[in-house]
């Protein structure tokens, strides 16, 4: 169906954005002018006020005359053909030139978001990392993150915590800024490539940081290598398991866990739970396979005495479909595929959010800033037979375990998310 969409045409402005990465930290990338443009009123949340006030959708998009493409980076308009609620979305449009686009509110009085994070429900016509930047009056800002993948629904999105740039004002933030950048012509970008964003919102943050320990794809090493280390701290961990591929014992050929083994890593406390019945990335399975890949595993969990496991899903490699996505929706109360760090309670609980196999300085890196500013932070291991990775599971554990006994982080479960940090 083709969609109605009204652009506001703009003139190029070639300026460069470097996106911040998983670790975050960083001071380096474009630094946005500090003005404010446009105009705005305080019926779409406008008003400033408490936490309490914040929680929930801050702009719904009906209107869009608040925002503005930013110094004519890019173009936005309205599309009536998709929307998460309402009858419209916003649609943002590449720079011809240099392939980004800048969505600007400003407000007419400042919000408090000392307690919370923001987040949009957003689908785009091509994958990519898209940036929050929450401003004060003197241009300081925070920035959140999180991926977006191409030909998805227009969902819910966990942005968790990657930049600080000077010293903002988190009680006192003025201006709303939304980047994407799509790649300009001569890196392979498309001047046809849309992004569609609605339901700007806000989740609580929790008071402390929170960080989950978690092993992705049932491999024998999780076994051998993380689980005397694991027990060594006496933290909780999850492994999520793809069933189909799960040995009856030793003597069968492969390099995954056994029964015996996941066994062993659930009586030591570790939840169990399902990384589909393939444990390969969904896009490589057929519509005849995929209830099957999806919901697979909740029969083996529960009949294996592991129930409490089969209510969360790890998507493998954090990748996954529409289809899959609908099921894992449907059969789990908890799933995993963001990526980025520091989130808030999860305004979808079914694109939670995981960084990957940190190094030991990214380990340090990740955790220094999860206790520093709260969030939470699940940390993915996956095959752990190069020393680099288990080097880096030693470096997480030792760090962590210093973090806890500071009281500036607690480890949690899935459970503990599903049941106490979802909005």
């Amino acid at each position: 169906m083709k969609r109605r969409t009204y652009l506001t045409t703009t003139s190029a402005t070639a300026v460069g954005l470097a996106l911040a990465g998983c670790m975050g930290g960083d001071e380096s990338g474009d630094d946005p002018s500090d003005e404010n443009g446009g105009d705005a009123d305080s019926e779409n949340g406008g008003n400033g006020g408490d936490r309490p006030g914040l929680v929930g959708t801050f702009d719904d998009f009906e209107s869009i005359d608040e925002w503005e493409a930013f110094q004519n980076i890019g173009a936005i308009g309205a599309d009536s053909q998709q929307s998460y609620n309402g009858s419209q979305s916003m649609v943002l449009a590449p720079d011809s030139e240099d392939g980004q686009v800048r969505a600007r509110r400003s407000l007419d009085d400042p919000i408090d978001i000392r307690d919370v994070v923001p987040g949009l429900a957003m689908t785009a016509d091509d994958d990519g990392i898209v940036l929050i930047q929450l401003q004060d009056e003197d241009g300081d800002y925070v920035e959140y993150s999180q991926q977006v993948m191409s030909d998805m629904p227009l969902a819910r999105k966990n942005f968790g915590l990657t930049r600080v740039r000077g010293e903002p004002d988190l009680s006192e933030i003025m201006v709303l800024q939304i980047i994407r950048w799509f790649g300009s012509s001569g890196d392979d970008g498309d001047d046809d490539s849309r992004m569609w964003i609605d339901d700007f919102h806000f989740v609580q943050k929790p008071n402390a940081g929170k960080v989950m320990l978690q092993f992705h794809g049932g491999y024998e090493t999780h076994h051998s290598e993380a689980l005397p280390r694991v027990s060594e701290y006496g933290f909780p961990a999850t492994t999520f398991v793809p069933t189909s591929r799960i040995r009856s014992d030793v003597a069968v050929e492969g390099d995954r866990l056994t029964e015996d083994q996941v066994a062993d890593l659930a009586n030591d406390g570790w939840t169990i739970g399902s990384h589909s019945h393939y444990g390969t990335h969904v896009s490589n399975i057929g519509p005849d396979e995929m209830e099957e890949n999806i919901t697979e595993p909740i029969d083996w969990l529960e009949d294996e005495g592991y129930d409490e496991g089969a209510r969360f899903f790890a998507f493998p490699g954090s990748q996954y479909t529409e289809d899959s996505y609908e099921l894992v929706q449907e059969h789990y109360d908890l799933a995993f595929a963001g990526q980025t760090q520091a989130q808030g309670y999860a305004g979808n609980p079914h694109l939670c959010s995981t960084v990957s196999n940190p190094s030991p300085d990214e380990a340090d890196e990740l955790l220094d800033w999860t206790a520093t500013h709260g969030g939470i932070t699940s940390i993915a291991f996956y095959q752990l037979e190069e020393e680099a990775a288990i080097e880096g599971l030693e470096e997480t554990l030792a760090a962590l375990n210093s973090h806890v006994e500071a009281g500036d982080l607690e480890v949690i479960t899935p459970a503990e998310m599903a049941d106490q940090y979802v909005h």
